[in-house]
């Protein structure tokens, strides 16, 4: 296949994806990520594994994290598959496992980071931070926080093709319906911002806190509700099940330490007990 070939399979590609119903933002993603392959490849010439190892090369560059290559190469994989050339698939990248989580933010962060973002009048931004703290959902899942859903402390929502129970405390679902009414929200989404508005204004919030930027994105709330759900009641069964995951594997990431976590256990280690 050519560049032109690539580019007439990529629509009906995305279609099918559709039809398997994957999300709204994994077929934007889908979409953006083969775009930049055929942008990269030549015109004309019957394109070769030669090409798509460019390519690869091409990512590894130093510009993209060692997880987004692979995102890349997962994504270009399965659509050079799709279309009949998986011949020319290539590698991931092996990578050790992380035995530590990096960039989540701390408890102390998270109070600091709900503080301000009440003194910077974003009630909006510290409602979502507490919604998942709370709840562990995925940012994704914001959606499905709407006027009807609220009238109970938990309802269903649908997400990588499995259904699951969103159960909120009684204490959030009153700020919830206290917000919708404040702000006359009678039917729908509750907030309306989009992931980026979202990112962009937490990454604001941490500067006037002072808090590391890394570590503050929707994910590092999610992962703090793991890590705090496991510290009281290490059930990862109940873990797995709230979050959603189909593997207990994926779930078992969150029994780990942060780096800081270790750093301390490190430094309190050489420590002498005090007489």
């Amino acid at each position: 296949m050519n560049k032109k070939e690539y580019c007439s399979a990529q629509s009906p590609f995305i279609q099918e994806q559709r039809l398997n119903e994957k999300s709204k933002r994994t077929l934007s993603k889908y979409e953006r990520d083969i775009q930049k392959f055929i942008d990269f490849i030549p015109d004309e010439t019957e394109i070769t594994k030669t090409d798509v190892l460019a390519y690869k090369e091409h990512l590894c560059d130093g510009r993209y994290l060692t997880s987004s290559i692979n995102n890349y190469l997962t994504i270009l994989n399965t659509f050079l598959k799709w279309c009949g050339q998986g011949d020319l698939r290539v590698r991931e990248i092996k990578t050790q496992q992380k035995s530590s989580l990096s960039n989540v933010v701390s408890e102390s962060d998270a109070k600091r980071l709900l503080r301000f973002a009440k003194q910077r009048g974003r009630e909006d931004i510290y409602l979502i931070i507490m919604i998942i703290l709370i709840t562990g959902i995925r940012i994704n899942e914001l959606e499905w926080f709407t006027v009807e859903n609220l009238k109970g402390t938990h309802f269903s929502v649908l997400n990588k093709g499995k259904e699951r129970d969103i159960i909120l405390t009684l204490e959030l679902a009153r700020e919830l319906r206290k917000y919708a009414r404040v702000h006359k929200i009678e039917s729908g989404r509750i907030f309306v911002l989009s992931y980026s508005t979202i990112w962009r204004q937490m990454k604001i919030i941490a500067g006037a806190a002072k808090v590391n930027l890394d570590k503050v994105h929707p994910h590092s709330f999610r992962h703090l509700f793991a890590k705090s759900f496991m510290a009281q009641y290490n059930n990862v069964l109940d873990l797995a099940d709230i979050l959603g995951h189909s593997s207990l594997e994926t779930t078992r990431i969150y029994t780990r330490s942060s780096i800081d976590e270790k750093r301390a256990k490190l430094e309190n280690l050489r420590k002498q007990p005090k007489k």
